[in-house]
């Protein structure tokens, strides 16, 4: 079975189901996730404290329109654990864990029957205009910087 795993180990099946979330408007779970991902690459504790509260205003903030689904619980220890004013490289593995198991309960196995997904499967390449796409393209960016740390390590 295909997973988030397989799913982001290459560049254009990621950036299919990216589509495939775009299209259904469900795209801010993929988005965190990378973001997430990204957020464990950064070497300070001052880089890490702007962007885990930049993170934390996009995807956890009530006014917020990439706002994920959390319990309140989580919420409020994430938002503890950044207020601390030095929140570590794993603060956001818990939401991610989640994020990523609902990812992998809903959304991939759609895409896996989609024809999006047999698309990519017929030529392993994508045929997505993303120059023109604006909102969304928060996604995009956290994408190439994920297969930029891959290609580091």
């Amino acid at each position: 079975m295909v997973g988030l795993d397989q799913i982001v180990q290459d560049r254009n099946l990621a950036l299919m189901f990216r589509k495939f979330l775009y299209e259904r408007f469900n795209n801010e779970n993929f988005s965190f996730w990378l973001e997430a991902e990204n957020y464990k690459y950064l070497s300070t504790p001052t880089q890490r404290c702007s962007r885990s509260k930049e993170m934390y205003e996009k995807y956890f903030s009530s006014n917020s329109k990439y706002e994920l689904n959390i319990d309140h619980f989580a919420k409020k220890d994430l938002e503890d654990k950044i207020n601390t004013g030095n929140p570590n490289i794993d603060v956001f593995n818990q939401i991610q864990n989640t994020i990523r198991k609902l990812m992998e309960m809903d959304v991939i196995p759609l895409f896996i029957k989609s024809e999006y997904y047999k698309k990519y499967l017929e030529s392993k390449t994508i045929d997505i205009d993303i120059s023109s796409e604006r909102d969304r393209s928060v996604t995009l960016v956290m994408m190439e910087e994920f297969f930029s740390h891959k290609q580091k390590n």
